[in-house]
């Protein structure tokens, strides 16, 4: 198993959400607003100077479907590019 985090603007949730539905995804956790600053996309820090805001989602899969999610997640990369989604994968030991 693995635990995918999913770091993205709250501007693109409704295409981080398309992904998830085309790979049959229906568990997750969200964190609706998170701040950071990112080497591309610059601070989200949800304030008056740096408004912009990120969600993070959080998926434990199996291997075979975090591979397909990683891969769908580097095409939205692709395709959204200054929007900013990145995905993170960790190992998971245990589901209880």
């Amino acid at each position: 198993m693995k635990l995918v985090i999913i770091c993205y603007n709250v501007a693109i949730h409704e295409e981080v959400l398309e992904v998830l539905e085309e790979l049959e995804i229906k568990s997750y956790t969200r964190f609706k607003e998170a701040q950071g600053v990112g080497k591309l996309s610059g601070p989200h820090l949800g304030d008056h100077i740096w408004p912009a805001k990120n969600s993070v989602l959080i998926v434990a899969l199996e291997e075979d479907k975090k591979d397909k999610l990683i891969e769908k997640i580097r095409g939205l990369r692709k395709q959204l590019g200054k929007e900013g989604v990145k995905a993170f994968v960790l190992p998971l030991e245990e589901i209880t």
